[in-house]
């Protein structure tokens, strides 16, 4: 899958390669390259993060605070310090041959499931805040991986109604998206 991407007065010519599963993609490809530039920054606004939450259960907020604020806003957009979430690389064909088409960054699994993963995780090893920073946060920071898709992909091919981590792995919630790629320069 070969094509010239033109971009103003320069063209630069780049394959396409297909991405069958863009978890596996992001941990083999983006993931150590980015967590060695941000690892303490990420590491800082995860255990704050992680204090709100614990703020908030001990506090026994009702689930609709914790999945609007803390959930989606704390944890899923905020959970490493950047709403805008963690570039993968991936982008969908139609985001790289559709030149005049509005585009996106999808919170690939979803900024509120995010925040109850992170809760679940946090729960499981009995509120272990330095386990979460310094073990869980590298081996589940595709949670906060984004994929650029055009804005008529993510407004009516991406199910908003798919909530299980399970599903979303297996990307059932794609289901008008054209397929996964990733950009490499000849």
């Amino acid at each position: 899958m070969n094509q010239t991407i033109k971009k103003g007065k320069k063209s630069t010519e780049k394959d396409h390669h297909l991405v069958k599963d863009p978890i596996q993609f992001f941990i083999e490809n983006k993931r150590d390259g980015v967590w060695g530039k941000n690892k303490e920054k990420w590491k800082t606004h995860f255990r704050l993060q992680l204090k709100v939450l614990k703020l908030f259960i001990d506090n026994q907020a009702d689930e609709k605070h914790l999945v609007s604020f803390v959930y989606r806003l704390g944890l899923g957009y905020w959970g490493v310090g950047k709403q805008s979430g963690i570039p993968s690389g991936i982008l969908s064909l139609n985001a790289v041959t559709s030149e005049n088409t509005k585009k996106t960054d999808d919170h690939f699994i979803g900024a509120q499931l995010i925040g109850k993963t992170v809760h679940e995780a946090y729960e499981a090893c009995d509120f272990n805040e330095g386990h979460m920073v310094d073990h869980w946060l590298y081996e589940n920071l595709w949670l906060w991986m984004t994929i650029k898709v055009t804005q008529e992909e993510h407004r009516s091919g991406i199910l908003k109604t798919v909530d299980g981590l399970e599903l979303k792995k297996r990307m059932e919630h794609y289901v008008n998206v054209s397929p996964l790629v990733t950009l490499k320069k000849r």
